[in-house]
């Protein structure tokens, strides 16, 4: 008995250990990725953040609803802390920021006032000395005491001078005194929006906290439930196998298609330019490389990190390639495309324009779209319907489908994009949000 709770005790520090070694690891990633980002931009990805978590909450609300304890809760909730972590790493480096601008602002309050000081001080003394001097009579003596007259006139012109300084010095204390005031109401505002900055990050950190513990609690429930989640992950692989097998035939048909029709426009264009060629016999070689670079290309190859998303307002729940599973750590899971986040009856858009190459309804993974853009291809899956039908020439962001709520009350988009017959990252050929 002491023995087990020795190692259960150990087990808790240990997860604790490894939580906060993992947030300081995000903190000092982001602080190092933000070091040249200026304040204006730092408040922008703030700002965006937010913007996600909100989403993410709306989101993590919503299948809370339909399923207390699921993979999904789990997932949106483990999304939710990544949003959080790095919006606390972004907090830190903005309050990193704000600290040195208020040491900047104190630094400038501080000089203005030596310079002010300095400039009372000179001001000061032509004062005392023009008390000295006060009588009009003195100055009138001043002049007419003088020995010759271009030393009258030096006299007359020395005083106007004094008078001109007296003037300046007056405008520039006045002038300072402005400057001072509005450093100090710099400082003022920019200390209630650290005060404002720290509060958030403080309620991030709590709420932070408490997601991390509601998914520790939520792993070890679904531990529990291992051989349903298990049986369940099994017919999930089963149905995406079936769906890969599915599109691989599909695509493979259509290489071999576009392969023929291209061979056949080859010959064609061939036969023309031999024809045209009969007395050009060294530019029969270069319009041959001509034609068959110029056959079967797209433009969608220049559109990588630039292509709409398919879904409004969601996130990628799930990304491409291999991972081991959340809660069985001896299970990898593997995912040809990327899963995004949408709410039931959500249009999906086609990203590109295209042809429908072929539409395939597998169980567990509903309706699938397969758009074909010359030599790549975009796949949509988990439609719940669809609005196109094989052949349809189709538009930029035109509604091919609608998502629904799947078995497991999940609504999300499996997206993929092939180059011929090989699988790429989708993520890459998004834009940024």
């Amino acid at each position: 008995m002491i023995l087990k709770h020795f190692l259960l005790k150990y087990l808790v520090n240990m997860k604790k250990a490894i939580r906060i070694s993992l947030f300081l690891t995000t903190l000092l990633v982001f602080y190092l990725a933000s070091l040249g980002q200026s304040r204006k931009e730092l408040e922008k990805m703030r700002t965006k953040k937010e913007k996600e978590i909100a989403v993410t909450k709306r989101k993590l609300e919503e299948t809370r609803s339909r399923k207390e304890k699921s993979q999904e809760v789990l997932n949106t909730l483990r999304t939710q802390i990544i949003q959080k972590r790095e919006l606390v790493g972004l907090y830190s480096t903005e309050l990193s920021k704000i600290k040195v601008d208020i040491n900047q602002l104190n630094g400038e309050v501080t000089t203005l006032d030596l310079e002010i000081n300095k400039l009372k001080s000179a001001l000061a003394n032509l004062v005392v000395h023009g008390f000295k001097t006060r009588n009009a009579s003195s100055k009138i003596n001043f002049l007419f005491s003088a020995n010759t007259f271009p030393q009258t006139i030096r006299r007359f012109v020395y005083l106007k001078k004094l008078l001109n300084f007296r003037k300046k010095q007056i405008v520039l204390i006045q002038t300072k005194k402005r400057e001072k005031a509005k450093r100090l109401n710099d400082l003022k505002e920019i200390k209630a929006e650290k005060l404002g900055i720290v509060k958030s990050n403080e309620k991030i950190k709590d709420e932070l906290e408490t997601d991390e513990n509601a998914a520790e609690i939520l792993v070890g429930e679904l531990q529990i439930k291992e051989s349903t989640l298990l049986t369940d992950l099994r017919k999930k692989e089963k149905a995406y196998k079936e769906l890969d097998e599915a599109l691989k035939r599909a695509i493979e048909k259509e290489i071999e298609i576009a392969r023929k029709k291209a061979e056949l426009e080859r010959k064609k264009e061939l036969a023309k330019l031999k024809e045209k060629n009969k007395n050009k016999p060294n530019n029969a070689k270069k319009n041959e490389e001509e034609i068959t670079a110029s056959i079967g290309t797209s433009s969608f190859g220049a559109m990588k990190s630039k292509l709409p998303w398919p879904v409004q307002g969601g996130y990628i729940a799930q990304g491409f390639g291999s991972y081991r599973h959340p809660t069985m750590p001896d299970v990898t899971v593997i995912n040809n495309g990327i899963n995004i986040t949408g709410t039931p009856g959500s249009n999906v858009k086609c990203v590109f324009e295209g042809v429908v190459s072929t539409i395939l309804k597998i169980p567990g993974m509903k309706n699938t779209i397969l758009v074909k853009h010359d030599d790549f291809f975009t796949v949509y899956s988990k439609l719940e319907t669809v609005n196109v039908k094989k052949g349809d020439k189709l538009k930029l962001g035109q509604n091919i489908g609608i998502l629904g709520i799947d078995s497991e009350g999940k609504t999300e988009l499996h997206f993929e994009v092939w180059q011929g017959n090989q699988r790429m990252d989708p993520q890459k050929w998004l834009s940024a949000k």
